[in-house]
């Protein structure tokens, strides 16, 4: 059932002056005139809170997924594609979030993927692996936004492998007047 913002300012009024009256009744604690004319501050403090965040908290936030099968990424030696003895690294995508925040005429999203870089036969101490990320956001058949970014990961001795995360918060797009936003992570092959 919606509520009107007028009615959800009543109601944070009439929840703040109710915990006002019950510390009025409760042993040892006593309610100045100050904390009384003081109580109006907190409800103006409170409903613009919820007034300003009434987007966040209420709105939608499209959903996130890994694209086909790219939540893996392999790197070989030069010339030598599919050939485990030759493989340097291996990585993979083990979780992803998103975080929406609608302003309006426009919507903003921060893009979280992490992983795990596993070293090959062919990696060293010091090798690093270089992720061809890609981060996605379309509306039906429409890009709205695309970015790839390199990740680079050490891999630590002395299993050779390493973690990744990457945060994208530059993610501007128009606000979405239906739900068919959809946000897709994984890793871009044609890097």
């Amino acid at each position: 059932m919606p509520v009107s913002l007028s009615r959800l300012r009543d109601l944070v009024a009439l929840s703040v002056v109710g915990l006002s009256l019950a510390g009025c009744v409760t042993d040892g604690v006593q309610t100045t005139a100050s904390d009384v004319s003081n109580s109006g501050k907190v409800v103006d403090e409170t409903t613009q809170l919820v007034l300003s965040n009434a987007n966040k908290l209420n709105g939608y936030c499209p959903t996130i997924a890994i694209l086909g099968d790219t939540n893996a990424y392999q790197s070989y030696t030069r010339g030598n594609a599919g050939n485990a003895h030759e493989l340097i690294y291996q990585a993979s995508i083990t979780q992803t979030a998103r975080e929406c925040t609608s302003l309006g005429a426009e919507m903003f999203l921060k893009v979280g993927v992490a992983g795990r870089v596993l070293g090959g036969p062919k990696s060293s101490d010091n090798s690093k692996a270089v992720l061809p990320l890609r981060i996605v956001v379309k509306q039906e058949d429409t890009l709205l936004y695309s970015q790839l970014h390199k990740v680079t990961v050490q891999l630590n001795p002395p299993d050779r492998s390493g973690l990744f995360a990457k945060v994208d918060e530059a993610i501007g797009i128009p606000s979405p007047q239906e739900r068919n936003v959809e946000i897709l992570v994984g890793f871009d092959s044609g890097n």
